[in-house]
């Protein structure tokens, strides 16, 4: 019999499952370090407020989708981006001051990685101030913020600590701390009075080089003074 005019069977498509809500799952191998490590590569030429989400998915090679499920938005993404950078200073700070060699020169290499690393971070000691010490919630206990203000606070002066090891004098670790936060974030946002003060090229880095042990010099007298 003929089956030239029989009615063709309809193939009805298969309909794909729904995906589950939550994690994107093109992206599910790619971390959140990725994102991060494209976040701080752009920061070191472009100015927080100038990047999207749109451009560091781009250059971390995933989607916004992925951003957001990590970060939230870009006040998230620039606040872990910071903790991270904080960390890799300190990271830095640690292994000069395991060394014991004499105590001025452990406070100028303090000072001077500081001063390097913000060099190289053009953008860091900005976004400290606004996404971890002026960050929300950065006086409360409860906010992502606030511990992570906590745990840079509680290892900066564990730094600090190793500095007043041996001390005969009674000195406020906190003091010393202070000076030292002082003095490397004042020098790189006070370009024109150094300059007028010293004026420019190699004379006036050996100038600014001097200014470093003078104050290292003086913390560890300070350190270092009999009661």
């Amino acid at each position: 019999m003929s089956t030239e005019n029989a009615p063709s069977k309809k193939v009805t498509p298969k309909r794909k499952a729904p995906r589950a809500s939550g994690r994107p799952l093109a992206d599910a191998a790619v971390g959140q370090q990725r994102i991060l490590d494209a976040t701080i590569l752009l920061l070191k030429t472009r100015a927080p407020e100038h990047l999207s989400i749109l451009e560091i998915a781009g250059i971390a090679g995933v989607t916004r989708t992925l951003v957001r499920y990590y970060f939230g938005d870009l006040r998230g993404v620039l606040r872990e981006a910071t903790e991270q950078l904080m960390g890799q200073l300190q990271d830095r700070m640690e292994a000069a001051l395991v060394s014991r060699g004499p105590l001025p020169e452990r406070v100028y290499q303090r000072l001077l990685l500081r001063l390097e690393f913000m060099r190289e971070h053009p953008h860091f000691e900005r976004l400290a101030l606004s996404e971890i010490y002026h960050g929300e919630d950065a006086n409360g206990s409860q906010g992502k913020t606030g511990n992570s203000l906590q745990r840079i606070s509680r290892r900066a002066m564990e730094l600090t600590a190793m500095l007043l090891d041996d001390s005969p004098a009674d000195v406020d670790s906190r003091h010393i701390h202070l000076t030292i936060l002082s003095v490397s974030a004042f020098i790189p946002t006070a370009q024109p009075l150094l300059d007028h003060l010293f004026g420019k090229g190699p004379k006036a880095d050996r100038e600014i080089e001097k200014y470093l042990r003078f104050v290292s010099q003086m913390l560890a007298d300070r350190i270092q003074q009999r009661p």
